[in-house]
């Protein structure tokens, strides 16, 4: 009895071990990963930029009606009277898309999509002139269908991101952000914190987060008089970011490693900013949430 209790005591220490090897490291490069955020006169600023978009819509690539909404992967789309358009995030292809679902159904969530089409393919002819790509963050189901983007839009395009997002990577994103390395964008880095422009894409504003992961990026648009903020994943559904609830232990510990104590800070953010009048909050993978925001779909229709 002895040696079975300390064989499974050693076996324990193993595991232990071999969490801590892979699970410390990003959390605690995730802990100093905390840029400043830009306050709210900041942010409205953007919408006196001279010449700023026009027209924000978004692609649904795959998606999944279910109690509570619909939820799935998404594009934005953003387009300037010069004809310029910026897209935040690609989705995945099909087969990404297939892999994804399998993937939740071995961890217990049933994420059954309905895939729509790629980014590319539903942009159509509107890709050539696609000069800017964004993600919000580099998991794969935000950047995998840069592989039919490239196939079908050619050199021509950057990818604008920050410093954290092109140079720190954990487990989760450096797969993803070797992918877009060897792409057919060329890199735009964006250096400093709080509130970036972009050459090239007035009044687009970009935002150095944390979080969620060393890269997670804000992507602030004004039209039409509204600010429109692209927080990617750090919530997964609206309401639990206008409640304040987290992704769990299961999930910010051991899945996919977070700074909770940063993705509680920005909930709270974000969620005081929803409920400014002039500013409305979209979450990557609640759909639902989006459209109900007044996030038209691509191509939007006398939009604003």
């Amino acid at each position: 009895m002895c040696r079975i209790f300390i064989a499974i005591s050693a076996l324990l220490v193993l595991v232990a071990t071999g969490l801590a090897v892979v699970l410390v490291p990003p959390h605690l490069q995730l802990r100093g990963i905390t840029p400043s955020l830009p306050d709210d006169s900041e942010l409205r600023s953007l919408l006196s930029v001279p010449k700023g978009p026009t027209q924000i819509s978004t692609i649904r690539s795959s998606q999944q009606e279910r109690d509570g909404g619909s939820f799935g992967h998404s594009s934005v789309v953003i387009e300037w009277a010069n004809g310029r358009n910026f897209v935040i995030d690609l989705a995945m292809d099909e087969a990404a898309t297939i892999d994804f679902s399998e993937l939740m159904a071995m961890m217990g969530n049933d994420m059954t999509l309905e895939f729509n089409g790629s980014v590319a393919t539903q942009l159509g002819d509107t890709i050539a002139r696609v000069d800017g790509v964004g993600f919000t963050h580099l998991h794969t189901d935000h950047v995998q269908g840069i592989a039919p983007f490239c196939a079908k839009r050619g050199t021509g395009a950057s990818v604008v991101w920050t410093a954290w997002q092109s140079s720190e990577h954990n487990l989760h994103t450096v797969e993803s952000a070797e992918q877009v390395k060897a792409s057919c964008l060329a890199q735009t880095v964006l250096d400093g914190e709080g509130l970036l422009s972009v050459e090239g894409f007035p009044g687009l504003g970009v935002v150095g987060l944390g979080g969620h992961t060393p890269g997670s990026t804000l992507f602030v648009v004004p039209v039409g008089g509204t600010l429109w903020l692209m927080v990617g994943d750090t919530t997964n559904v609206k309401q639990n970011l206008l409640e304040n609830r987290g992704k769990g232990l299961l999930y910010s510990g051991f899945l996919v490693p977070e700074n909770t104590a940063r993705t509680e800070a920005l909930r709270l953010w974000f969620a005081r900013l929803d409920n400014e009048p002039d500013m409305k909050v979209v979450v990557s993978h609640d759909l639902g949430a989006a459209a109900e925001a007044g996030l038209p779909a691509f191509p939007p229709q006398g939009f604003p």
